[in-house]
């Protein structure tokens, strides 16, 4: 008799002991497992040297990429309107094509020389300017007017091109500066359509600008860039861009008058390490045209050696790893080889994604890694390796005793 209360002690305390194993397992096996947080794997930075750009030490002058509008990577007297004699043309290029458009190739209407047309040629002589032959009759196409303005520098043909297509110059002063204020051309003013007035001027950073809208336009990057036109009726001229086609340079249009000096605005292009460079520029008021051409080209290849190709990564680095208790891992790994074409001293910074992994969850997808490389952001696709899954039971089960400090690690 004295042992029944012993067995229901027993008794007790088992269902007891089993109840509470059970409500351990549960809420063991029930407790959410938090997120696993990664951690970003250090990056060395990449830096590139210094530039040294050859500007030249008279006038002003200015150099930047061709594609980035109002991008200047180095000047003098940036923001000075300066008289710009001849590249006045350009001017007068787009806008007689905005209101009159060629397409490449196109030859344009045929134009007949009037008698006041015929006789701008020994108005222009008379005023020591460059002129081309032109008489009462002649029958020139309008692209044929373009190249003996921009090849040549013909002030007769640039007037008669204003005045064929706006009825006078004066009003076609007028159409060109409206055209000037829709391009947002600040700092560029016309006054005639030749440039041999010094009211025509404007400043280093506007002929940047101006530049890039020239080289966009297929017919004047064409025109400027011929080595040498023959005009049937007026003859086979030379392009008074000396500089045209050495180290580079592609184009695009020549000036010189007392006021303005010899001035050169210039487009060119270069191969770097595979790849495509492409800068204009402008040097205004040099003593002579051989100066600035010169000057043009040392400039421009002084730009092209300060391009530096970087790499920002490589296919299958890791730049960041999640791992589990539980021993799960994930990483995220670069996508395919990162290279960047930069231009000067810039130095890098990585930022890459940490976003927290849930088990069993999916991970975010087209993750970015994020490079800051002198003032440009470059987006680094990034890809995911291994999963942060669920823990299994005994884990779960372990887990309490754990954290506890029961079970050791």
């Amino acid at each position: 008799m004295r042992r029944r209360p012993l067995a229901l002690v027993a008794g007790i305390t088992a269902g007891a002991l089993a109840t509470g194993a059970g409500l351990y397992s549960t809420v063991a096996l029930m407790t959410p497992v938090p997120a696993v947080t990664g951690e970003a794997i250090a990056r060395a930075s990449v830096a590139t040297p210094v530039e040294t750009v050859a500007l030249p030490g008279y006038g002003a002058s200015a150099v930047g990429p061709l594609e980035e509008r109002g991008a200047v990577y180095a000047g003098t007297d940036l923001d000075t309107p300066r008289p710009i004699a001849s590249i006045t043309k350009v001017v007068t290029a787009l806008v007689v094509l905005d209101a009159k458009p060629l397409a490449a190739g196109e030859k344009g209407p045929t134009i007949t020389l009037d008698a006041a047309a015929g006789a701008l040629d020994e108005e222009y002589i008379a005023r020591n300017g460059s002129v081309a032959p032109a008489r009462e009759g002649l029958q020139l196409t309008q692209r044929q007017l373009i190249d003996l303005m921009l090849v040549w520098s013909a002030n007769n043909y640039a007037d008669t091109l204003a005045i064929w297509a706006f009825g006078s110059v004066d009003a076609y002063v007028e159409a060109a500066r409206a055209w000037i204020d829709r391009a947002g051309l600040d700092g560029l003013q016309v006054a005639d359509a030749t440039g041999f007035s010094p009211q025509s001027a404007a400043t280093p950073r506007a002929l940047l600008d101006l530049a890039r809208l020239a080289v966009a336009n297929p017919v004047i990057a064409d025109s400027a860039g011929l080595q040498r036109i023959d005009v049937p009726g007026v003859g086979a001229f030379e392009n008074r861009n000396t500089a045209l086609g050495l180290d580079g340079v592609t184009g695009l249009k020549t000036g010189t008058t007392e006021e303005a000096g010899a001035c050169l605005l210039f487009s060119g292009r270069a191969e770097v390490d595979g790849g495509t460079v492409e800068v204009v520029g402008v040097v205004l008021d040099a003593e002579v045209h051989a100066r600035a051409a010169a000057d043009s080209r040392a400039l421009l290849t002084s730009v092209v050696d300060d391009y530096r190709t970087v790499s920002l990564g490589t296919a299958g680095e890791v730049v960041a790893r999640w791992r589990a208790p539980w021993g799960d891992e994930a990483e995220l790994r670069i996508a395919e080889d990162a290279r960047e074409l930069v231009w000067g001293g810039a130095s890098s910074q990585s930022f890459v994604p940490i976003p927290s992994l849930p088990p069993g969850g999916a991970a975010p997808s087209g993750p970015l890694m994020i490079v800051q490389l002198g003032d440009e952001q470059v987006d680094v696709p990034l890809e995911w390796s291994g999963r942060i899954a669920g823990p299994d039971p005994w884990w779960r089960l372990m887990r309490p005793l754990r954290e506890w400090g029961i079970l050791a690690e």
